[in-house]
């Protein structure tokens, strides 16, 4: 028979203590061990009802004779922080963020006052995808429906991403040559989901070669415009994506073949709050990823462009193949796409140390162990990392997609 301790016992019904909350004037009960479930021993209740506590026991007591605390805080909030220490979740009352965000801002508030750091890392995330799930549709494909609410608009044009970088520096050498470089299509193909091919860009512009078909099954390309030259992988040349009024800890990005030799030098993605201070969140290399210069010859020893060829004319003339565009975008997203993982958690320590140095978005509190906490950015960049004194080679890319959880104020 198992026998109990005051002690080792202390959350069963005989011995855990019932506790009544006034919370501005409305009355909440429950055992003492639903407040002290949660957290590491800092929140407002260890503070307050832990074993460890300074405080006078009788402080803000309401009635002697009874268990009865006062906490001067909104008391309609407090049903769903009660509701979260019972059942360790988010309340499902709660709804969604787009649908409540007064709700969600006001759990916020208080959740940083109780300091429940589960419960508010549980509230930064608004919004969360997979690149293993729903096509590839990502965080910039979000955005581009409005929070999956209409259809689909290229982020850019929609205007709720911006995208700048060295193309935007009127000194540099290649700023004249903004038809493709900085133009408004090729900062579009940056964030363009899942891209069509187009006839009125059927031409090469640089050899005149009216074979648009070969053309883009030769370099992966939809519009031949990236936001990057030839040999600038030993260049700090950065494309910057600023997404605005959401914060985003990644999981993964994706990037998809742009033209010539696609990513053939080394790179890295990184990450930032300000736009000035930049955590690097993955170094890609050549010899990584199925997005280098080999692409091509693998393509031909697939027979991609004769096959395609075959479609198009099946298309044209008997009108047989009509959703071509569709298979079109379908093989080139399996085949010309990589994606790559990122951990983007930092310890109690490193989050510390980032908020004096990078103002990373804060904790609201403070720990006595170390916890992991996902990092959030506004800003992320692709940028060059090859040796600056040695050889450039290409970085050309299209299709960015990053994945991940969202964070809305």
């Amino acid at each position: 028979m198992t026998s109990f301790s005051l002690t080792s016992s202390s959350k069963h019904p005989r011995f855990d203590t019932i506790i009544g909350l006034d919370v501005a004037g409305t009355l909440y009960y429950c055992r003492k061990s639903t407040l002290l479930g949660m957290g590491d021993g800092t929140s407002y209740f260890a503070a307050r009802f832990g074993p460890d506590s300074m405080m006078d026991p009788l402080r803000d007591r309401i009635a002697n004779d009874r268990e009865i605390y006062f906490i001067d805080r909104n008391p309609e909030v407090f049903k769903y922080i009660l509701e979260y220490l019972r059942i360790h979740k988010l309340p499902p009352q709660i709804g969604s963020f787009q649908n409540n965000t007064n709700l969600w801002r006001a759990l916020r508030t208080e959740a940083e006052f109780y300091s429940l750091d589960g419960l508010l890392s549980l509230l930064k995330v608004t919004y969360t995808c997979s690149p293993d799930v729903d096509g590839g549709k990502g965080i910039l494909h979000w955005l581009g429906t409005n929070r999956n609410t209409e259809p689909y608009i290229n982020p850019y044009r929609r205007q709720v991403v911006d995208i700048t970088g060295w193309f935007d520096t009127p000194s540099h050498p290649n700023t004249p040559n903004l038809e493709f470089w900085g133009s408004s299509d090729s900062k579009e193909n940056l964030v363009q989901y899942r891209p069509i091919p187009d006839k009125k860009y059927s031409q090469n512009p640089w050899s005149g070669d009216t074979n648009w078909q070969r053309y883009q099954f030769g370099v992966g390309n939809v519009r031949f415009r990236c936001l990057t030259d030839c040999r600038q992988s030993n260049e700090r040349l950065p494309v910057v994506l600023d997404l605005r009024k959401v914060l985003v800890s990644p999981t993964h990005y994706s990037l998809r073949y742009g033209a010539c030799r696609g990513l053939d030098g080394k790179w890295n993605f990184e990450g930032s709050m300000d736009g000035l201070h930049w955590t690097v969140l993955h170094a890609g290399s050549d010899n990584q990823h199925k997005l280098r210069a080999t692409r091509i010859s693998d393509q031909q020893a697939q027979f991609e462009a004769s096959w395609f060829d075959t479609l198009i004319r099946g298309d044209e003339r008997s009108g047989g193949i009509t959703n071509w565009r569709e298979i079109y975008c379908d093989y080139m997203e399996r085949h010309y796409r990589d994606t790559w993982e990122i951990d983007c958690a930092v310890s109690d320590s490193q989050q510390q140390q980032q908020q004096q140095q990078q103002q990373v978005v804060p904790h609201p509190s403070s720990h006595h162990h170390q916890q992991q906490y996902p990092q959030y950015f506004r800003y992320f960049r692709i940028i060059g990392n090859d040796p600056q004194d040695g050889e450039g080679r290409c970085l050309h890319f299209i299709g960015l997609e990053i994945y991940g959880h969202v964070y809305e104020e």
